[in-house]
């Protein structure tokens, strides 16, 4: 497995685990927070690409479409329900990426690969178990929201085994589509009583945004596999409730600290376990 692609992959999620933490200060609405972080990830990728025009191919335009859906799906999750339950019910993204290789590309996942999908699963679960359970509509619309954009999500790994696409390309196209809603940004009653922290905690995300997905494109790019990527990037909601537990002093409980355990050690042992070849 290529190590670098590995770091990359990793770093893509630290750097897009503090988005839960940073939007408890940007009290916008789930628009405007897409739009002005995919406007300052635009300007990070297109300085990383070396040019600001997109790239148009098919397998670009899906994993486009992947980026921005999912920014928009998992920003209203976060809106309707917990945080805890909108990144757990995203990060089902692995079973669907094996599935859909499975059935699409006839790709059949090995032993280890099935074994490291339910144990990152386990521990995910247990992580975020005490914050599961919301009773109101709209947190059951806000975890309906959140599944979807496991299916989004996962869209955008697999966009990367189509011919003629480029990780980065499609991750500059999909935030170059979420630009688009800058435009709810004069409307946004939430932007007048966040004040300044409030602009500069959406500062921040688009940072991490953009960052991680410098990161995550040169990953991809770099030959690491849709499936291994997929259960690389897994720290982000490992490392979400930690920060949150550190700058706003909420406890994730013992059952999020075993499980945070349990999926490093199991992303280390896969790591470890796939030598050369990582994920088919």
């Amino acid at each position: 497995m290529n190590k670098r692609a590995v770091f990359l992959i990793a770093g893509a999620g630290v750097c897009w685990s503090f988005a839960g933490l940073l939007s408890k200060f940007a009290p916008w609405s789930a628009l405007s927070l897409v739009g002005f972080r995919a406007l300052i990830a635009v300007l990070l990728l297109g300085w990383s690409r070396r040019s600001f025009r997109p790239v148009h191919s098919l397998g670009n335009w899906l994993g486009g479409a992947g980026v921005v859906s999912t920014a928009i799906l998992f920003i209203y999750a976060n809106k309707l329900t917990s945080a805890a339950n909108a990144i757990v019910l995203q990060y089902a993204m692995p079973a669907v990426v094996i599935v859909v290789q499975a059935v699409l590309f006839r790709v059949i996942p090995k032993k280890k690969d099935m074994v490291a999908t339910v144990l990152v699963t386990a521990g995910i679960l247990l992580c975020f178990s005490q914050g599961m359970g919301g009773e109101s509509d709209d947190a059951l619309i806000g975890d309906l929201l959140a599944l979807l954009s496991s299916v989004t999500w996962a869209l955008v790994f697999l966009a990367a085994r189509m011919p003629n696409v480029d990780a980065v390309s499609y991750v500059y196209m999909g935030n170059l589509l979420g630009c688009g809603f800058l435009i709810s940004l004069p409307f946004d009653r939430g932007i007048g009583t966040g004040g300044w922290e409030g602009w500069l905690a959406a500062a921040a995300m688009g940072l991490c945004l953009g960052i991680g997905y410098i990161c995550f494109g040169k990953g991809l790019g770099g030959g690491l596999s849709p499936t291994a990527a997929a259960i690389v990037s897994i720290v982000e909601p490992i490392l979400n409730p930690i920060w949150v537990f550190l700058f706003k002093g909420e406890d994730p409980g013992y059952l999020a600290i075993l499980g945070a355990v349990i999926v490093l050690a199991t992303v280390t042992w896969h790591s470890i376990a796939s030598g050369g070849g990582g994920f088919d």
